[in-house]
């Protein structure tokens, strides 16, 4: 689904947005010392992305903005797309503080997964800073990496993602 620059970019940024509340609550709730620390690393690596979102955002040509949309607007505009793929902040913090790791690592190769596909699919939009994106798909895909060899080693399967 195509979107302008400006809408490409806060919708992605309320993706990173949602990743920072769940990886921090997974390392809150984790009960694993190494997950706990993966999940802290992960949260960083996505303030790390909001913050090249915020960046490339600010940096658009005046006509390629447009106002500050709301996460009602987000949704709207986004579509069906937003709806299936980002869970609510209250969804993510009760999967992530369940205590049930599985469930949480699962949850999250599935927003990693869910956040390539929309990445690749914003690129027309971003025109200039497709590097850039091009980077931070790869930096999600290596967070598949990780979450998918964590829930090898508590010896449950990886759940069917998109590539």
């Amino acid at each position: 689904m195509p979107h302008s620059a400006d809408y490409a970019l806060q919708i992605a940024m309320q993706m990173e947005r949602l990743g920072i509340t769940f990886y921090e609550s997974m390392a809150a709730g984790a009960g694993n010392a190494q997950i706990a620390a993966v999940a802290t690393m992960l949260a960083e690596q996505e303030k790390h992305h909001l913050w090249t979102f915020e960046k490339m955002l600010h940096s658009l040509p005046l006509e390629q903005c447009g106002p500050k949309l709301t996460e009602d607007q987000i949704t709207a505009t986004a579509g069906k797309f937003y709806k299936l793929i980002l869970p609510t902040a209250d969804e993510v913090r009760q999967v992530a503080l369940s205590g049930d790791t599985a469930k949480a690592l699962q949850m999250a190769m599935q927003m990693e997964a869910d956040s390539v596909a929309f990445y690749s699919n914003m690129t027309p939009a971003v025109h200039s800073d497709v590097p850039v994106l091009k980077a931070i798909i790869e930096e999600e895909k290596k967070h598949l990496g990780i979450l998918r060899g964590y829930l090898d080693r508590l010896g449950k399967s990886a759940p069917k993602v998109a590539r």
